[in-house]
């Protein structure tokens, strides 16, 4: 079954400039078919994302949108749909997105969501951060054409599934100008706390470093482990647990004076110990 996605606007009655209403909901579109292709694409195919419009209702203005058949596959439709309502949940937390690393860290997200629906698949997703950094533009520029009063919902058509789109969050930086630094790569051997396993498929595990104190998502490439964890053959992983492993990191470094280096992906290479109910006596090192 294809998902239809429902944009609606809830605009003030008798507005001033009503064309800008229009304007703002041909802005929503064009952001979901930006974001939706980023997440297309993250899964290492060259197939293309685009909505076609199924209705439009009134009242206030909704418009009831489809992905354009036979170009993706069900559960990729699905995935995207789903993860674009998961990344407006985590827009509606928040008042800006300025950094590369606040950008990385929505990304890291998304990459999470998408993952659940693609357990049979054997590449993880990855998402192009400047691509993705210009998709989150448009959605901004469409924030910005609705007055303070008015508000805007993203949801599933026939589910529950509704999600109000922040209208007063906005991307504060130029995607022209981001993620131009440079990426090192460093093999490591650290002990992790486990903030959010994922029980599962193939998705990102959310990590704190103990030596380090630095978090940052993970995915886990130790095939066997992971088959063994999520089959029940090794014991759930507490908040008191320490994960000792050998992990891959990339290590972005933004240009100078644009900011401080950060993690922008890590991959457990190996699983070397559980170390069951430590607490959290350790001694933080500076990471970088």
């Amino acid at each position: 079954m294809h998902e239809t996605l429902k944009i609606k606007i809830d605009f003030v009655k008798e507005r001033k400039r009503p064309a800008e209403i229009f304007q703002a909901m041909s802005s929503y579109i064009e952001a979901y078919e930006a974001i939706g292709q980023v997440m297309v694409r993250s899964f290492d195919t060259q197939n293309e994302f685009a909505l076609r419009l199924e209705d439009v209702e009134t009242g206030s203005i909704a418009s009831r949108l489809k992905a354009v058949p036979g170009r993706l596959k069900g559960w990729c439709e699905t995935a995207v749909f789903e993860s674009s309502m998961k990344l407006a949940e985590s827009i509606g937390d928040l008042e800006s997105t300025t950094t590369e690393e606040e950008v990385n860290q929505l990304a890291s997200e998304v990459e999470t969501e998408l993952a659940k629906f693609n357990v049979e698949q054997m590449v993880a997703p990855q998402i192009d951060r400047k691509a993705f950094a210009y998709a989150l533009h448009k959605l901004s520029e469409a924030n910005k054409r609705l007055l303070p009063e008015e508000s805007a919902s993203a949801s599933i058509v026939e589910t529950e599934n509704v999600t109000a789109i922040n209208t007063h969050w906005r991307f504060n930086a130029n995607p022209k100008e981001m993620f131009l630094g440079v990426t090192e790569t460093k093999m490591c051997a650290d002990k992790l706390y486990v903030r959010a396993p994922v029980n599962i498929g193939k998705g990102a595990w959310s990590m704190l470093s103990a030596s380090t104190n630095s978090r940052y998502n993970a995915k886990i490439v130790d095939a066997t482990w992971l088959d063994q964890y999520q089959d029940g053959l090794i014991p759930p992983i507490g908040p008191k647990d320490v994960m000792e492993a050998e992990i891959l990191l990339e290590i972005y470094t933004p240009p100078p004076g644009k900011g401080k280096p950060f993690v922008s992906s890590a991959k457990i290479v190996r699983v070397l110990q559980i170390h069951r109910d430590v607490g959290l006596q350790h001694e933080t090192k500076p990471l970088f």
